[in-house]
């Protein structure tokens, strides 16, 4: 490299690609790709253009660019996806490397680039300029990226291979190496020439086979799509994409949910969803023109899933787009019907994309079902996708937190959510449903309050029952039992109905409530909390003597009492129960302790006094706790 100007440069053209620049430059100067590449000190030890210029170039790179083609450095950063402001846009590039081209098999996995470009014979016949009529249009950088598949300002599906051969434009035969360009040594082809070798040729001198040599730009004798209707609507879509992409950094959009980074990510998801189930997706599609589209594309992959192959067998990957355009265009478009434009408040997403998780993790195997699951999504597509079993997500399967993610968008958190649901709140909320199923015992209500908590925890957090249940400090078993106990007594799929309507209105109330309770950082300060003697003698001055039994009102009764009313907990699971089971023994005596007083609100005499003070004490406690003021003793 002798890090010279170049006698002649080029501007760059709008959009146009690093490897469609040099093909422009080697042209208009009489030398090759490989020559012209040499001379900006883009080839590598070992000849090579590398692949991962596409993506981004290194800074020694893009300078010895600039100083070859007089270049500033933001023209020759705009010629790369990362530099032209594309990678931050199409959100399935952001976490793509290239690491000499050995990730190009993962990057077209996950959508996020094709190396070899599609294009439009009439963007790259030019605009009717000078040099664009002797150089040729743009091979424009849009056209590597998988969800681009027409050109509306010709209206014309792209083109996925050369009208020749048949060939893709950058795709090398066989297990040849693929690198920015193809047949790199290849001199005098106009940029808009297939450069595919023509395999069984002669070598050049120069060591390379015989290119095809067909033109690009010129219009195929077979339009790829000629329905009206379907280009209308295919064209349509590839507009909003486009506006998406030439935004540059996705922002939220105000009228949208699931805002603009996750876009492509859920179009993406659900067009891999719309193939693994297909045909069950086929009502999404507008027409059997587009229909035969994607079938064209899916039944083999549907073949490979029913039909594993031998053991040691290599078999193709089941998750790249579709290479040809239109079946590729019309997979994104079921994918973009399946979604809806979906937001917030699409009630229905759910009952469209049920039907086709089913169909679609019934048909792969566990490698691919646990790799969908761990593709990125919006956290709306991911409760649409979600198993549930009684209106929470189901316990079983994998872990993975994408497919469960919060079922509601929440102002409040799971800190906010007592394990219990005060009673105050099931009088104010439940009345109907109560009203519904029919009188129902207090110990049944106890399970209603904690299936509520749980339901609430999952809204704000996502999780199934048992993580939902742990959030809370509720044992495993105790959630489970009270699932069991709340199915026999919501038996009528209406009654599940009015029970999540129920819950959904405690949430909103949660919502506004600008002075949310942390019942997490109550149940943190009270973990190790002992009532001290001092108080318990005060809570009994004046009351008469309690007899000495084991079952007699005691200091540690008071304790898992004064916890339960503070946290809204279950006493059986206070700290105080909890502890003599870690030594082994029995919590008999206690609970009957603490029932004793439980009973007497119902009473009147010492017992129901002691009672009145230990509520009282516990309001103060909780407000000490709210205020972080986890050393002070109540007095």
């Amino acid at each position: 490299m002798s890090g010279l100007p170049l006698p002649r440069s080029l501007d760059p053209l709008p959009e146009e690609s690093l490897p469609g620049f040099l093909l422009r430059l080697g042209y208009r100067l009489e030398r090759s790709p490989a020559r012209i590449s040499t001379l900006c000190g883009l080839s590598n030890m070992h000849h090579r253009l590398p692949v991962e210029y596409l993506l981004t170039m290194p800074p020694q790179v893009a300078d010895a660019l600039t100083r070859a083609t007089r270049l500033s450095l933001d023209e020759a950063e705009a010629l790369t996806l990362a530099g032209s402001g594309l990678a931050d846009a199409y959100t399935p590039l952001v976490a793509t490397r290239l690491d000499g081209g050995r990730n190009h098999a993962a990057a077209r996995r996950r959508w996020a680039m094709n190396l070899s470009s599609r294009f439009c014979p009439r963007c790259l016949a030019g605009d009717g300029s000078l040099v664009q009529s002797k150089l040729g249009g743009a091979w424009k950088l849009r056209w590597h990226l998988p969800v681009t598949f027409a050109c509306p300002e010709h209206s014309l599906l792209l083109s996925s291979v050369c009208p020749q051969c048949r060939n893709p434009p950058n795709r090398p035969p066989g297990t040849e190496r693929a690198g920015l360009i193809m047949e790199r040594a290849a001199g005098g082809l106009h940029p808009a020439q297939c450069r595919h070798p023509m395999l069984g040729t002669r070598l050049s001198p120069a060591g390379f086979h015989r290119s095809c040599g067909a033109r690009l730009d010129q219009p195929s004798e077979s339009p790829l799509m000629t329905a009206p209707d379907d280009l209308d609507r295919l064209i349509s879509l590839q507009r909003r994409i486009d506006q998406r992409l030439l935004r540059g950094s996705p922002q939220t959009s105000p009228g949208n949910g699931t805002g603009d980074r996750y876009f492509f990510l859920d179009l993406v998801a659900a067009a891999q969803l719309v193939k693994f189930s297909w045909p069950s997706g086929s009502d999404l599609v507008h027409s059997p023109t587009l229909a035969a589209l994607i079938d064209n594309h899916a039944t083999p992959i549907i073949n490979q899933l029913d039909h594993p192959p031998a053991p040691g067998t290599r078999s193709p990957s089941v998750w790249p787009a579709p290479d040809d355009s239109s079946e590729c265009a019309a997979l994104l478009l079921a994918a973009d019907t399946l979604l809806g434009h979906h937001s917030q408040v699409d009630t229905n997403l759910r009952d469209r994309v049920q039907p086709l998780a089913r169909a679609a993790f019934e048909r792969i195997p566990a490698n691919v079902a646990a790799a969908f699951r761990r593709m990125q999504f919006s956290p709306t597509l991911a409760r649409a996708l979600a198993r549930k079993v009684n209106g929470f997500y189901h316990a079983g399967g994998h872990p993975h937190s994408n497919l469960r993610a919060p079922s509601r968008e929440c102002l409040f958190s799971a800190e906010h959510v007592p394990a219990l649901l005060p009673s105050t709140w099931i009088d104010a909320h439940f009345t109907t449903l109560l009203d519904l199923v029919g009188p129902i015992t207090a110990w049944n209500t106890r399970h209603l309050r904690r299936a509520a908590s749980l339901k609430l925890v999952e809204m704000a957090a996502g999780g199934t029952w048992p993580e939902c249940a742990e959030a809370l400090g509720t044992p495993w078993n105790t959630a489970q039992q009270t699932l069991k106990i709340l199915k026999r007594v919501l038996a009528s799929t209406e009654s599940w109905k009015m029970f999540d309507k129920a819950v959904d209105q405690v949430a909103l109330a949660l919502d506004s409530d600008v002075l949310r309770i942390n019942y997490a950082r109550r149940r943190h300060v009270l973990a190790s909390w002992q009532l001290p003697d001092a108080q318990w003698t005060e809570l009994c001055d004046g009351l008469g003597q309690f007899r000495n039994l084991p079952t007699s009102p005691s200091p540690k009764a008071a304790t898992a009492l004064v916890w339960a009313q503070v946290t809204q907990g279950d006493y059986l699971h206070s700290p105080a129960l909890n502890a003599l089971r870690q030594r082994g023994k029995g919590t008999k005596h206690l609970v009957s302790a603490v029932n004793q007083i439980r009973a007497s609100d119902v009473r009147r005499g010492d017992k129901t006094e002691l009672l009145r003070r230990i509520n009282h004490y516990a309001s103060r406690l909780a407000f000490a706790c709210d205020q972080s003021q986890s050393t002070v003793l109540v007095s």
